[in-house]
């Protein structure tokens, strides 16, 4: 039985293409930043995502209960009609579902069981292959460029593409709910142009869909990102593909087996850079490291905050969808914060 909250039933840092030539899977969780299982459950599958890389899309979308969620509240009726008007069975969270209704209640949050979803349906092979790419137009928009094969015909069915506006990570300064959370990834924000989606032709063929759409004040910009996926309407609403726009670390790599005597964060190489620079750092111990990137207006971007091996690491930084300027990053471990500068010349 779940240990979770019931509902009655009553009531990026850059522009690149995310191509997805294999199958991908989608992971829709639906979660709560008062609901306290949510707390205890979500690393365990923050941590899965993480390892299986850009092979998961992963989309948070945050219900009205059992309490208060500001993310919620930021696009409340979108995220009902996705909850209570397309899959009709979320009534507790945290609820993840795998693919559509293939997997329509991954639970409990254990290696096994993500396993059991992400590996069956990773070995698909797709009916149609699909690429994304994210321009950020001068002002205040995002154009989407979506591609998708289509090798041999569908088969019957009621094909939709769906796209979404999706924040990397919010981070708060304090918990916004009751159950201690402040780090939200993959957070859900608005259905492009609505949750309906755009009717797929079943023919095989090239298509090409463009979406451009305007940034919402309370989004970071440059961690907004699309997301973009096929399903199928009929059945167990299946999710035929699905790909994003985002990348934001390139290979963070351990490059030395020896282990290092400070803690250090090496200055990015080149420097100025465009759009590609590379990040070092050092760590004596296994620790949890976080690391920022903001702009001189203090706007944040967490780059990744997870637990580390000691060693010497190295990441490809790209922005290429950034202005040239001056920016900040930011190594983080336990009260320990070492701050350098970088210059993109575009």
């Amino acid at each position: 039985m779940k240990t979770i909250f019931s509902l009655l039933l009553s009531f990026t840092l850059l522009i690149q293409f995310a191509s997805a030539q294999s199958k991908k899977v989608l992971f829709e969780e639906f979660t709560n930043a008062s609901c306290s299982p949510c707390a205890l459950n979500n690393p365990f599958l923050k941590s899965f995502i993480e390892s299986k890389g850009d092979t998961i899309v992963a989309i948070m979308y945050h219900t009205n209960f059992p309490g208060f969620d500001p993310m919620h509240n930021a696009n409340p009726i979108q995220v009902e009609e996705r909850r209570t008007g397309y899959y009709t069975d979320v009534n507790a969270v945290p609820w993840l579902k795998g693919d559509g209704d293939l997997f329509p209640d991954i639970w409990p949050f254990t290696l096994a069981n993500f396993n059991s979803a992400f590996d069956t349906r990773k070995n698909v092979i797709p009916p149609l292959t699909m690429s994304l790419s994210d321009q950020r137009i001068p002002g205040d928009s995002i154009r989407a460029t979506i591609r998708i094969n289509i090798p041999a015909t569908l088969p019957s069915g009621n094909y939709k593409l769906r796209v979404m506006a999706v924040e990397g990570v919010i981070e708060y300064s304090t918990p916004p709910g009751t159950n201690g959370e402040r780090i939200f990834e993959h957070v859900f924000r608005k259905g492009i142009p609505d949750m309906n989606g755009t009717v797929l032709s079943t023919s095989a063929g090239n298509y090409e869909y463009i979406y451009t759409y305007k940034k919402e004040t309370d989004w970071q910009d440059t961690s907004i990102y699309t997301v973009a996926f096929v399903q199928n309407d009929l059945g167990t609403k299946e999710v035929l593909n699905c790909a994003s726009g985002r990348n934001i670390v390139t290979g963070l790599n351990n490059v030395s087996s020896e282990i290092p005597i400070e803690f250090a964060l090496n200055q990015n190489f080149p420097n100025p850079f465009n759009p590609v620079t590379t990040i070092g750092f050092t760590l004596p111990q296994n620790e949890v490291v976080k690391l920022v990137v903001y702009n001189v207006l203090g706007k944040v971007t967490t780059i990744f905050n997870q637990a580390l091996s000691a060693g010497e690491y190295e990441f490809g930084f790209n922005g290429e969808m950034l202005t040239s300027g001056v920016y900040f990053y930011k190594l983080t471990s336990g009260d320990v914060s070492i701050t350098k500068t970088m210059m993109l010349m575009k």
